[in-house]
């Protein structure tokens, strides 16, 4: 009777554990990423009251008889099953779909978290804003390259603080040029680009009709062009910076570009720069930009018909001087910028870690884990890659507390809670009636 009765307390003290855990699930139902837990029991040591005995002459053997002496709880399991995936539209949200968590860090201490409701502080960090750890992530230089293989920093975002600029490197023009035109005739045009400083520069642009000229033994139609630029010195001074000559086919189609050598025409290469505008040229600056300042006329989609000349400028790839407006992470964890002049540049990549054992983790609060000796390293990288799951941007995950499960278990737990005590009424009871057999 003695040993039913502590058996049950043993029932009574494993369920009670087992509720607690069941109350932190459903309180925890509406944080963001939490990861449910679950409890499993085993039994304690058991008293034999007799040994197992094999066959021996005519005795065919018996089995061991052995009373057990309750239970206790084998395990408390995290549950690291995907939760639901909430759009909120915040930039800086963001969700783990498949494995692996968030790198927190604050100084020498890391944490990892599910949770992605990140926010920027006043110096443009990407942090957590419950705890004040910063994003660990990857950052982008000047040039928008960004260095995996460098250890993870603290993420930075400097939104209407960091600056670009583009300098032009390649126009592309298109349009017409008269093919009823005369000898001599010349269409004046001019083009708007920008050096390495964001500063605009205007380039004009002056095709003249000439003879035909003939390359590799045929004869095509001429445009001479001419790019001048004109400073801003007193009295302002006028530079060529670049000139060729355009061949055209008897379909009215560019054939080449290229220029003159000693009366031959040489084909310019692909992509070649045509203009170049030196220092001196630019004329008398505070500052300069990078000497030379080159990029490449594009005339491949010029023409020339029997139609007005219409040619103008349709794109140019340099931009002005713009400000950091907004941002967007992909799914690949790369925090793209966008400025206002236009422009989209990388800032940085986020780091996401995985563990060879993520039921090692120790839960540390607030949402977030810490590795231990169980766990394993953190192996932090790149997501998708090496087993990591995917980011995405202005989403949460939510929790993967499911409630119906967890009435059900309550419900469980409640009746072996009863039964439990039930033992302990029925034992005591027992001994009450043993304690009466003297009267």
């Amino acid at each position: 009777m003695g040993s039913a009765l502590f058996t049950s307390v043993t029932g009574l003290l494993a369920n009670q554990r087992k509720l607690d855990v069941i109350s932190s699930n459903i309180s925890n139902v509406n944080t963001t990423a939490y990861k449910g837990s679950r409890v499993l029991f085993q039994d304690l040591f058991s008293q034999t009251l007799e040994g197992a005995r094999a066959p021996v002459g005519n005795f065919g053997g018996s089995n061991a008889l052995q009373v057990g002496l309750g239970t206790r709880i084998s395990s408390i399991d995290v549950d690291f099953e995907q939760g639901t995936m909430n759009t909120t539209g915040v930039a800086s949200d963001l969700a783990i779909e498949g494995a692996g968590f968030f790198v927190l860090s604050e100084g020498e201490t890391l944490r990892f978290s599910r949770d992605g409701s990140f926010k920027l502080n006043t110096n443009g960090e990407l942090i957590d804003p419950g705890t004040g750890f910063y994003v660990q992530g990857y950052m982008a230089d000047e040039r928008g390259e960004i260095d995996v293989t460098a250890a993870p920093e603290n993420l930075v975002i400097p939104v209407g603080a960091e600056s670009i600029v583009a300098a032009t490197q390649e126009a592309r023009m298109v349009g017409n040029l008269n093919s009823d035109s005369e000898i001599g005739r010349e269409v004046n045009r001019s083009i708007r680009v920008y050096d390495s400083l964001g500063t605009d520069r205007e380039v004009g642009l002056t095709f003249t009709k000439r003879t035909t000229q003939e390359y590799d033994g045929v004869e095509y139609n001429a445009w001479e062009w001419e790019a001048t630029f004109t400073n801003q010195d007193e009295p302002p001074v006028t530079h060529t910076v670049g000139e060729g000559v355009l061949l055209f086919n008897e379909s009215g189609e560019l054939a080449f570009d290229g220029e003159m050598d000693n009366g031959d025409f040489v084909p310019r290469p692909e992509g070649e720069t045509n203009i170049e505008i030196t220092g001196a040229q630019l004329g008398d600056l505070q500052s300069f930009p990078v000497d030379p300042f080159e990029f490449a006329l594009d005339f491949a989609r010029m023409t020339e018909l029997s139609s007005s000349s219409d040619v103008s400028l349709s794109r140019q790839d340099g931009f002005p001087r713009g400000t950091l407006e907004d941002f967007s992470i992909g799914r690949d964890g790369i925090i793209e910028g966008v400025f206002s002049n236009g422009l989209t540049q990388e800032i940085g990549q986020v780091a996401v870690a995985n563990f060879s054992n993520v039921g090692g983790l120790e839960r540390d609060g607030q949402n977030m884990f810490r590795d231990t000796s169980a766990s394993g390293t953190p192996q932090i990288g790149l997501p998708n890659t090496g087993g990591r799951g995917t980011v995405s941007g202005g989403v949460l995950e939510g929790s993967n507390v499911d409630l119906g499960t967890q009435f059900s278990e309550l419900i469980i737990t409640q009746r072996a809670f009863q039964a439990n005590s039930r033992v302990i009424t029925v034992s005591d009871g027992l001994s009450q009636e043993t304690v009466n057999l003297i009267r």
